[in-house]
């Protein structure tokens, strides 16, 4: 039978020696000792072991979890019971980051109008996914959006609502943030390549309107995201990622309301 030593071993699956001596020392590979050396050496069905090890290893899975998974009778399924738990703590992390981010901003802002609250129906959503630094909102966002209506034009199909954009990350000067381009439809049709149409469930949701001036004051425009993500004690529990909405005055210098900045929020028990 064909074997492999520990550098073999590491070099075939592409992860260093240290590596493959500790998935050896905590029961993750199957190992017998040269008689000769007394060396580890490896049956050939290691490699891909270590793959899959090195695999799980890459999305931060502890070795114990690691251990459950490739162990388990069923790994996909045990693998999608460890991935929904670590998605379910991730949303709880993003809701500690957002009240972290508020204390330490300090004193917030004066909101510029009261939170009001609305009742959405449910509606199509024909949607981009994007992504955006701060400086590059003012190009992603416009060019997401044209690519929609080229779509919507060329099928024929009427906008049945302003456009919006749901943040499911923050954007930075240097990092990229998450963004899905939503335009509402009146009926199904065939979403094109790279596009996608979504049911969007109805809610409740908390909204801050603000006029052309507000809106680009950048500070003032992350001050209503703050608050809306974080929720002032007594109001509804944020529960959906930001969104802001594109009013038909947007860039008209028309008076008035041109972008909402809303939330969903739980409703009234």
């Amino acid at each position: 039978m064909t074997t492999r030593t520990t550098g073999d071993l590491a070099r075939a699956a592409a992860v260093s020696e240290k590596a493959v001596r500790l998935y050896a020392d905590r029961g993750l590979l199957r190992a017998d000792r040269d008689p000769g050396n007394g060396a580890r050496v490896f049956a050939e069905d290691q490699v891909e072991a270590v793959r899959r090890i090195a695999l799980l290893r890459g999305l931060g899975v502890p070795l114990a979890d690691v251990a459950a998974v490739l162990g388990a009778a069923d790994p996909v399924a045990a693998f999608d019971a460890l991935w929904s738990e670590r998605r379910r703590a991730g949303a709880r992390e993003a809701g500690a980051a957002e009240y972290t981010r508020s204390v330490l901003a300090g004193a917030p802002r004066e909101l510029p109008a009261p939170v009001s609250y609305r009742d959405v129906p449910e509606r199509l959503l024909l949607t981009l996914a994007a992504s955006a630094t701060l400086p590059e909102m003012a190009e992603v966002l416009p060019a997401a959006t044209g690519r929609l209506f080229a779509h919507l034009t060329e099928a024929g199909v009427p906008l049945a609502g302003p456009v919006h954009v749901r943040i499911r990350s923050r954007a930075t000067e240097t990092f990229p943030a998450d963004l899905v381009v939503c335009v509402p439809v009146p009926a199904p049709l065939r979403p094109p390549a790279g596009t996608a149409l979504e049911v969007d469930p109805a809610h409740r949701e908390a909204v801050v309107g603000l006029d052309q001036r507000q809106a680009d004051d950048q500070q003032l425009l992350v001050a209503v995201h703050d608050h809306l993500s974080t929720g002032a004690a007594g109001d509804p529990a944020p529960c959906g990622d930001n969104r802001e909405l594109y009013l038909p005055a947007w860039g008209t210098g028309a008076p008035g309301v041109v972008l909402e900045v809303a939330v969903p929020v739980a409703a009234p028990g």
